[in-house]
């Protein structure tokens, strides 16, 4: 009886293999990352599009803008655009007037109802994925943020009810921290946030690749994110 032996694979036809599919990654790697960049975009846009909406709601509700800035009606200031940045503890009174609820979901105390929220009515929600971490203590480090974890939310208000968004006095940004299309000195229209006609617009809400950074949550300094880690998201209403 004649015995067949199995031939196995040289040395050379091994490499040869694992270099065709070290080539192949390298192919497909940089398209699987673009189209998970994509994704976290148009998610990114979606959410900020309902919050644009459930501020215009809050609006044609009461009349007003959200007064998230000042904590108090004293401090609500209709004589120019108003600028929000949501991590500096702006952004927990942001969800109490937007949901007519603590981030946790527990009801408003009086005081809070008072000042952001006096019906407790509910013009949004928030998703645990739209915090940057949703712990137990959510309702005194609650901070949203962007699906790239950009903590650096940017609100922008028509306080003045002049149907634009114009250059905020003070603005509390410099060029490069303001996405490219909402600049005047980069955008093709000339008609960004710092000329003195301004965008068209009620609200706008928007994370720049520029002004970047993430947090676990309970470290006090936020860690800033490079540009390949985030990017401009950019919702008007």
């Amino acid at each position: 009886m004649k015995l067949f032996t199995r031939r196995g694979f040289t040395l050379i036809e091994l490499l040869a293999v694992i270099a065709i599919i070290g080539i192949l990654a390298a192919i497909l790697f940089p398209a699987v990352s673009a189209v998970r960049k994509r994704a976290k975009i148009a998610t990114s846009q979606t959410t900020f599009q309902q919050w644009c909406t459930a501020v215009n709601r809050y609006k044609n509700t009461y009349g007003f803008y959200p007064n998230i800035g000042g904590g108090g009606a004293a401090a609500y200031d209709t004589s120019q655009d108003s600028f929000f940045k949501l991590e500096d503890g702006t952004g927990l009174k942001f969800i109490q007037a937007m949901q007519g609820k603590n981030a946790d979901g527990t009801a408003l105390s009086p005081t809070q109802r008072t000042n952001y929220n006096r019906n407790a009515e509910a013009f949004c929600a928030f998703a645990q994925e739209d915090y940057i971490s949703y712990g137990a203590d959510v309702n005194s480090k609650g901070l949203l943020c962007d699906r790239f974890g950009n903590i650096n939310i940017r609100l922008l208000f028509d306080t003045d009810n002049t149907g634009s968004i114009k250059k905020v006095v003070p603005l509390g940004l410099v060029a490069s921290k303001i996405p490219d299309d909402l600049s005047s000195a980069k955008s093709e229209n000339q008609s960004g946030i710092d000329t003195s006609l301004g965008i068209p617009a009620r609200v706008i809400i928007f994370t720049t690749k520029n002004d970047a950074a993430t947090s676990d949550g309970v470290s006090p300094s936020a860690i800033p994110l490079s540009e390949s880690d985030s990017a401009d998201i950019i919702a008007i209403q």
